[in-house]
């Protein structure tokens, strides 16, 4: 059963875009809104909305179609950042001001993980996600473990 879905997944990130196609997000204007706006389509299960706003310095990979499985990297991190709610925890210029790290609280069922992402300034001043820490997520087919973020002991 296990297989069937992953294999879904896949499938269903390389069926290609939304009726409205690539281009059709609305430019996040910081970089905690690049994160909230890709959480958001993380739970609508949106992975052209994903792929708008993942990306590189060259753009979303929606456009670039980098990396060249960008499509399975999208899906993979809907399936493990799925969540039952949000908040950002933290925004952080880095070394550059065209790039923040941004922290997100994700919560799962009785589990609170905090999601490290980068989020990088684009040339038109919009701003994209460029990294995510999934395996700071955890597994979500397997339930949380107390050392693991358990919200259940505190």
């Amino acid at each position: 059963m296990r297989r069937w879905i992953g294999a879904t997944l896949v499938l269903v990130a390389c069926g290609g875009g939304s009726a409205g196609g690539p281009g059709q997000v609305r430019p996040a204007g910081s970089a905690s809104s690049s994160v909230t706006e890709f959480l958001r389509a993380v739970n609508d299960s949106n992975l052209s909305k994903m792929a708008d706003l993942w990306g590189t310095a060259a753009g979303p990979s929606s456009r670039t179609h980098q990396p060249p499985d960008y499509e399975r990297r999208v899906a993979v991190m809907q399936a493990y950042l799925r969540h039952d709610d949000f908040r950002i925890a933290s925004d952080t210029p880095g070394s550059l001001p065209a790039r923040h790290a941004v922290q997100a609280e994700l919560r799962r069922s009785a589990c609170t993980w905090i999601v490290p992402f980068e989020a990088i300034q684009l040339a038109d001043s919009s701003w994209i996600v460029t990294s995510v820490d999934i395996a700071t997520a955890g597994n979500p087919s397997r339930p949380c473990q107390q050392q693991a973020g358990d919200t259940t002991g505190k």
